[in-house]
């Protein structure tokens, strides 16, 4: 490890914590401006945090650790989308940043509702993979912004879900880079990103933190 590997570990961990930080904030988030800073914060803080363990452990017996976190991320579909959208981010300023709105579900996703409106439902049927139907909640609900605001189906029969980041594939200077997880709903790309970046990010801390149990110097 090179001289000063505490404080860069000690610096890494706090990248971790940050990015860990966003995580939590970017599910309850509602305004879109707040929604991109979280997901920029995210994706910055995860590029942070691997050069930080990077640079710790780049000399001596560790080096071969720092070669196979760089080699992991590039063959991780996941890691080098962000890592790729992190630049694009701080240098493609035509970028437009998409945020979808919120909206109330009823069944699996079967009728949406968003915006500010009061729906009628009946008759309503949903089938499932293997064929079997179920008839929906019958009745008003009224929703304002994409979210819940009562009527005669109640709340627990309904699943709401909050404004998100819409990711779409990367185009930089390195190439083109597609969205790592498509077969995942729209709404949930981000967040399943970012959950993947903070559970590895993690588990790479954890790595470093015990090689340097072991270093002498």
């Amino acid at each position: 490890m090179r001289d000063g590997y505490k404080e860069i570990i000690e610096n890494a961990s706090f990248e971790v914590d940050y990015a860990e930080d966003c995580l939590e904030k970017i599910a309850l988030a509602t305004d879109n401006t707040k929604l991109w800073m979280l997901w920029a914060g995210i994706l910055d803080h995860y590029v942070k945090a691997v050069s930080a363990m990077r640079r710790a452990t780049d000399q001596g017996s560790s080096k071969a650790w720092s070669d196979r976190l760089i080699a992991r991320q590039k063959a991780d579909p996941i890691l080098q989308y962000a890592r790729q959208a992190r630049d694009q981010a701080n240098h493609v300023f035509e970028m437009k940043r998409k945020v979808g709105s919120g909206f109330v579900s009823v069944g699996s996703n079967a009728i949406r509702i968003g915006g500010s409106s009061k729906v009628f439902l009946s008759n309503n049927l949903e089938v499932d993979r293997y064929g079997v139907s179920r008839k929906l909640p019958e009745g008003f609900l009224v929703t304002v912004d994409g979210r819940y605001a009562g009527g005669t189906i109640p709340k627990k029969a309904i699943t709401e879900t909050r404004a998100y980041v819409v990711i779409e594939d990367v185009a930089n200077r390195s190439g083109i880079w597609s969205v790592p997880n498509p077969d995942t709903a729209p709404e949930k790309r981000a967040v399943e990103i970012a959950e993947y970046l903070v559970m590895w990010l993690k588990n790479c801390l954890d790595e470093v933190k015990e090689l340097s149990t072991t270093h002498r110097g």
